[in-house]
């Protein structure tokens, strides 16, 4: 940690591994500033639209399958 960055005891501490969905919501309930929870809002809508696009039977190219898969998996 750099010198000049103080230790905060509310900041939010995110685990390897944990899907992303997990981490926005906790971002959501947990942060207080308002322009992070909004983005945290919209990027779970992206979520949703993703998920969406990756079911069975929506027309999409392999390549648009392989790039929603890695969003997804990532």
């Amino acid at each position: 940690m750099n010198k000049n960055q103080q230790s905060n005891p509310n900041q939010l501490c995110f685990s390897i591994g944990r899907p992303l969905t997990v981490l926005l919501e906790e971002v959501q309930t947990s942060s207080s500033d308002t322009n992070l929870k909004q983005a945290a809002e919209q990027m779970l809508e992206a979520l949703q639209t993703f998920e969406i696009a990756n079911k069975p039977g929506v027309s999409k190219s392999a390549i648009t399958s392989q790039a929603i898969y890695e969003i997804l998996t990532k």
